[in-house]
């Protein structure tokens, strides 16, 4: 029975253990979000950048690289916020975006219409280790990122979507803080492909469309949290 027990708490610690070093991935459909011209009154892309560095930190101050040329993530607005919450902020596309190139860190912007230099396996390895990433779509072929996605059950719509304008926001995911309105410009919709396991979630749609999405390796399975329930109790009945 000893052995059963400590089975058990050795399992939850080492659950434990690996939660406070989580991956994590936000999903977005569109690349005029982060644009200047998404910062168009009534937007609130500032805030939601800003949401974004949070959740990936924890709500410390962090360094994040925009790897990309594509004006979604080259705006003057989109470097002022990151800078004004604190964080640094480096766009460049310099040298293979491999994990040497990613470790330094707290998350790295994304395009999907640019994948000069990328390596997923790499990208896979840095999410998996507690690495965090933002991508969007918009523009470009998803076929290679859905390859990057699949693990995280997320994926992207291969075909553009209809929808143009300001669209309203209404999620109480810590990403939409203070979040009432982004841009979008035909984007790609986002899907769940695993609505089961929590770790994967759509926040925000529009029109039956999914357009935030959130991987948060965090968020444990249902089996995996209840083994982490049964680790707390033995524990705790030991501690008495």
């Amino acid at each position: 029975m000893r052995t059963v027990i400590g089975t058990v708490v050795v399992a939850a610690l080492c659950l434990t253990g690996s939660m406070a070093t989580a991956g994590r991935i936000v999903l977005a459909e569109d690349d005029w979000t982060l644009s200047d011209t998404g910062f168009n009154a009534p937007n609130d892309p500032g805030a939601f950048a800003a949401n974004v560095a949070a959740w990936f930190t924890g709500g410390q101050a962090g360094s994040f690289l925009a790897y990309s040329n594509n004006f979604g993530l080259t705006g003057s607005l989109l470097g002022t916020a990151m800078e004004t919450a604190g964080h640094t902020w480096t766009v460049s596309t310099a040298g293979p975006l491999d994990l040497a190139r990613l470790t330094p860190y707290d998350g790295v912007f994304l395009s999907v219409a640019y994948t000069t230099g990328v390596d997923i396996a790499a990208l896979q390895q840095y999410v998996d280790g507690g690495g965090a990433v933002y991508l969007y779509a918009g523009a470009g072929s998803v076929a290679m990122w859905n390859d990057f996605l699949l693990p995280y059950g997320l994926a992207y719509a291969t075909g553009y979507n209809p929808l143009v304008g300001n669209r309203p926001i209404d999620s109480d995911h810590p990403l939409f803080a203070g979040v009432d309105s982004l841009y979008d410009y035909n984007g790609n919709d986002v899907y769940d492909l695993d609505p089961a396991d929590p770790a994967n979630e759509i926040l925000v749609t529009s029109q039956g469309r999914g357009l935030y999405a959130v991987y948060d390796s965090s968020v444990p399975e249902p089996a995996t949290a209840a083994l982490l329930v049964i680790g707390a109790a033995v524990l705790a009945r030991k501690r008495r």
